[in-house]
């Protein structure tokens, strides 16, 4: 701005202030506006810049960067580190539960929707081997065919109480898992119904209360010779199940 514009502006703000009051004005407010523009433009600077990690707290998912996890900005659950932070969803990598999304807690490294680890035995469902305890037997958490879901379960050649602690589709035969058998008589350990064969009556895959696990067996008024050839809660009295 020139001498001359300058004084023009000046005389005509001075018939309310004087001019140095003016000169203020202008230039505080010019200064105020470029501040009030950098301010502006810090946040969306910032955004696209990601320099947060896991657990920092955060405005814009932009920020938020991992090398080995895909990161978000939103509420990890916990209140004191402020309303949003870098976090990742149940399935990514992490290093504690702060990293993590929601309710969502960092077990063995990944984020997981359980909040404590609980111990469970044989047969039972699971989310991590962790979970999984047994005194005589190493377990699993792995896929149980007989159950069609995730339980602590034994592979081949260990100990097993009943179907659903064999990993696989492997059955539990006389206390030990096994491969399930091609064929299965009355009474015997199945994963489905056409394993199940007998001369003189209709044999089912399905639930017996007296082993509590899944036998071949056969339905109210068939054929049986024990109690564990008869399905549910079924006994087997004079050769027949009732």
């Amino acid at each position: 701005m020139d001498d001359q514009r300058f004084d023009k502006l000046a005389r005509a703000m001075a018939r309310h202030a004087p001019r140095r009051m003016a000169l203020r004005a202008l230039l505080g407010g010019g200064v105020a506006g470029l501040i009030a523009a950098a301010r502006r433009g810090a946040p969306a600077a910032s955004a696209h810049h990601g320099s947060l990690g896991p657990g920092d707290a955060c405005y814009d998912s932009r920020q938020c960067v991992a090398a080995d996890a895909p990161l978000v900005c939103a509420d990890n659950g916990f209140d004191w580190d402020g309303p949003l932070n870098c976090c990742t969803y149940v399935g990514s990598r992490c290093s504690d539960d702060m990293g993590c999304c929601g309710s969502a807690s960092c077990l063995d490294g990944f984020c997981s929707l359980a909040l404590v680890v609980d111990y469970v035995g044989a047969g039972e469902v699971c989310y991590d081997g962790s979970q999984c305890v047994a005194a005589d037997t190493s377990l699993y958490c792995d896929y149980v065919t007989n159950t069609n879901d995730y339980r602590c379960c034994a592979y081949e050649g260990s100990r097993c109480g009943n179907n659903r602690s064999c990993c696989g589709s492997a059955s539990c035969v006389d206390g030990f898992c096994a491969a399930a058998p091609l064929y299965s008589g009355p009474g015997e350990p199945c994963q489905n119904s056409s394993q199940c064969l007998a001369a003189d009556t209709s044999l089912y895959c399905d639930y017996v209360a007296n082993t509590d696990d899944y036998r071949c067996c056969t339905l109210d008024g068939g054929r049986c010779s024990s109690n564990r050839g008869c399905c549910g809660w079924l006994s087997c009295n004079n050769g027949f199940c009732g």
